[in-house]
């Protein structure tokens, strides 16, 4: 090898060792560059969201400096921390969108908010997701509460599981400059409610036949299903049922058309896209006051949500029996439903059954605009001034004498009945009446019940043109141990208990219940009992291994035995396997009730001699087999002295005969 090409090799790696250093140069100053500049979308990322029943998680994002053709994903992860099965409905709050620090000048809207709202892309993907919108949509069009007629769920999240959840997001190509500069920041929200899910496996065969008919109505829900014998059910992906639920969401009405109207609860049914091949039986039970003012029962009908068409499709053969307040419908699907009932036409100019006031006298017009209306809250009666059509003039604060049963109506608001006619009485008395309650409800305070006159004659509902806000007092002294907060309810004598929500804001006081209400009716504070924990599974402890005898003979059989215990509060089998020399020699299993224990036994036999091992349940010793004809080399036989003797001995006594004979 020649010193000149030695010395090209060598100029050769200077050069790209140089190279190597300004590339590793580059590198450094990019890096530090990127973590000076702004970022373009920040998301908690703190997973899994863990989520209580009842109770919210919560994800800040904050999308800043990003432009057309922008995107992004994030995942979330959701995990049931509670004891009870659930779903989670999840919703945009505390939108923000400004302009940031650069609006943009060049397209003359400087002005906020920014725009970022109506043009950022959102979309949603996971295992159980159900919605009715077609993700994704942009922020503003996002559901904006638990309650939105809109809904983005999760069906069902069972306790201890965990979802993974795909956000993305998107800033399309065809957004123009209006959008320079903004930012937008939101949270999203989750919430666990309680679902009851029922377990099918047992009466469905392995090719989803239902071996009996099955029954299906949780616990305080107004709906039912009902499956025949014989029926086969299978899932989405073609597998055998093995749980359903059907299950009440509370949402806002969602009106199906101009001249209908839902009434009462929409209605999950699952899993999601569930079939049967004949017919099941759905049977939902409605409230008298749910259906509308001169409304008719027997024209209520059953809907499903129609994802694509985006609207509420009315079912064939709906059934309704006014006696019983049902209405049932058969369906070959799992869904999400509803009862839509017509709307009742406009009401007459002539107030119906009530007397028409007299007229106005003439030259009294400052009379002619005003009314009456008479209140008599337990014993403490007042009289309001409000306008002709029922308007307050002033705030009203409606109380009895001790202050346990508040309603404050704003000024503007009306009183009136459901035909929209001026109430001119309102009166609170305690109900005497029982109601059903639920076994896991206590009552914390009277039942109030309010009671609305017009012209002296009774109406059966009143009706706050906008929501008055109810406060009742209760002794904390009454709450039992172990319960969810207390809450406000309307209640009725065939459907027990409605939840109310409190007003938005509100903060939970002891002692006080506070609710939102449009409507007077029977009101009651109740608190739910926290269920008990489940039972701990079977916890098995195994103890005490003794071996007899520890040095046993050939033949003899050996006895192995040991203590096993369930610690656990539920009955369980546990399998024992008794290794000898590490080969499974015995295997048992053993079923313990709950908080008890027994003493297992084995019994080996034919083993060889020597030194054996011993192992069962983590335990282990050893003991050894010996042979029964060892002996020890003092006790051995001396042959040869032995047969010396004997021939001794034979030797004297034929001397001895032979003497004798010769004397005789």
């Amino acid at each position: 090898m020649s010193k000149r090409w030695q010395m090209k090799e060598a100029t050769r790696i200077v050069k790209i060792g140089g190279y190597a250093a300004r590339l590793l140069i580059a590198v450094i100053i990019g890096s530090a560059l990127v973590g000076f500049l702004p970022a373009r979308v920040q998301a908690d990322d703190g997973n899994p969201v863990n989520l209580e029943l009842d109770g919210e998680g919560a994800t800040p994002w904050n999308i800043t400096n990003i432009q057309p053709t922008d995107n992004g994903t994030e995942v979330v992860t959701l995990h049931n921390a509670g004891s009870a099965d659930g779903f989670v409905t999840i919703w945009l709050s505390d939108i923000v969108s400004n302009e940031g620090i650069n609006p943009e000048s060049e397209t003359g809207d400087t002005a906020e908010p920014g725009e970022l709202t109506a043009h950022l892309l959102l979309g949603l993907s996971g295992n159980r997701l159900g919605t009715n919108l077609n993700l994704p949509i942009t922020t503003n069009r996002f559901p904006q509460s638990a309650s939105d007629a809109d809904y983005i769920e999760v069906i069902p999240l069972k306790t201890g599981e965990t979802v993974d959840l795909q956000w993305e997001w998107d800033l399309p190509a065809e957004t123009g400059n209006e959008v320079q500069g903004d930012n937008i920041s939101f949270t999203i929200n989750y919430l666990l409610r309680e679902c009851e899910i029922t377990d099918v496996s047992e009466v469905v065969s392995a090719n989803g036949t239902f071996t009996e008919e099955v029954t299906v109505t949780p616990e305080g829900t107004r709906a039912e299903i009902t499956i025949e014998e014989g029926t086969k059910g299978m899932t989405e992906e073609g597998e055998p049922l093995s749980e359903i639920w059907i299950m009440e969401i509370d949402k806002e009405p969602s009106a199906p058309s101009e001249d209908t109207t839902t009434v009462g609860f929409h209605y999950d049914a699952g899993p999601h896209g569930a079939y049967f091949d004949r017919p099941i039986t759905l049977t939902f039970t409605y409230g008298p006051n749910d259906i509308p003012e001169r409304a008719r029962a027997e024209d209520l009908v059953i809907a499903l949500w129609d994802k694509d068409a985006g609207k509420w499709v009315e079912l064939e053969g709906c059934t309704v029996d006014p006696v019983t307040n049902t209405i049932t419908a058969e369906v070959s699907h799992f869904r999400r439903y509803t009862i839509i009932s017509p709307l009742p036409p406009p009401p007459t100019p002539r107030p119906g059954p009530y007397p028409e006031p007299p007229p106005p006298d003439v030259g009294e017009e400052e009379e002619a605009v005003k009314t009456v209306l008479e209140t008599n809250m337990l014993g403490d009666e007042r009289r309001v001034e409000t306008e002709a059509d029922g308007t307050l003039r002033e705030p009203l604060t409606l109380t009895d004498p001790n202050s346990h049963f508040v309603i404050e109506v704003d000024s503007g608001n009306k009183i009136t009945s459901s035909d929209g006619i001026p109430v001119t009485r309102l009166e609170l008395s305690v109900f005497e009446e029982s109601i059903a309650l639920p076994g896991d409800i206590v009552i914390l305070s009277p039942i109030y019940k309010v009671t609305g006159y017009i012209n002296g004659l009774e109406i059966p509902r009143i009706n706050f043109d906008s929501p008055a806000k109810l406060t009742i007092l209760y002794d904390p002294g009454d709450l039992p141990e172990n319960v969810f907060p207390p809450f406000v309810a309307y209640c009725t004598v065939d459907q027990g208990l409605m939840p109310i929500e409190p007003p938005p804001g509100s903060t939970v006081e002891i002692g006080k219940a506070k609710a939102q209400i449009s409507h007077a009716l029977l009101f009651v504070v109740a608190a739910k009992l926290v269920p008990p924990p489940p039972p701990l599974p079977p916890k098995f402890e195994v103890s005490n291994l003794i071996i007899n005898p520890r040095q046993g003979k050939m033949g003899q059989p050996v006895i192995i035995s040991l203590e096993i215990a369930n610690d656990g509060e539920t009955v369980g089998s546990y399998q024992l396997q008794l290794k000898i020399d590490g080969i499974v020699r015995i295997i048992k299993e053993i079923t313990l009730a709950a908080k008890s224990s027994e003493t297992v036994s084995f019994e080996i036999h034919n083993l060889s001699v020597g030194k054996h091992e011993v192992k069962v349940a983590g335990l282990g010793e050893n003991f050894r087999i010996v042979s029964t004809a060892v002996l020890s080399p003092k006790s051995a036989i001396d042959w040869l002295t032995l047969d010396l003797s004997i021939g001794a001995g034979v030797c004297a006594g034929l001397l001895a005969l032979y003497l004798l004979r010769r004397r005789l």
